[in-house]
């Protein structure tokens, strides 16, 4: 496991080490596509199979939940170093940039 020391730096590599875990990466990656994708998804679906408003509505619902599933589920699987990388990717993009 890597160290949570301030100077190293976390990889994704280092984590998805295995086939399995390469697998659990995957599946959080089409979880982040489902969650976001829920209400264009489920639109595209429902109208394709001309499907009534309340009906439309209950197949996003039932998308965000199945990314929200396997989200929850990889993350079980990839442990607390896929958490902090994803916490430091995130802080990066929200940090001022210094000025010379």
């Amino acid at each position: 496991m890597l160290k949570s020391s301030p100077d190293q730096k976390r990889s994704i590599k280092d984590i998805v080490n295995t086939p399995f875990k390469k697998a659990m990466f995957v599946i959080q990656l089409i979880s982040y596509f489902l969650i976001v994708g829920s209400p264009f998804i489920g639109g595209i679906i429902g109208k394709t199979l001309e499907l009534s408003n309340a009906k439309i509505g209950g197949l996003v619902l039932g998308i965000f939940i199945l990314g929200e599933v396997l989200f929850y589920g990889s993350l079980f699987f990839l442990g607390k170093e896929i958490i902090l990388i994803i916490k430091d990717k995130a802080k990066g993009w929200f940090n001022r940039r210094k000025k010379d």
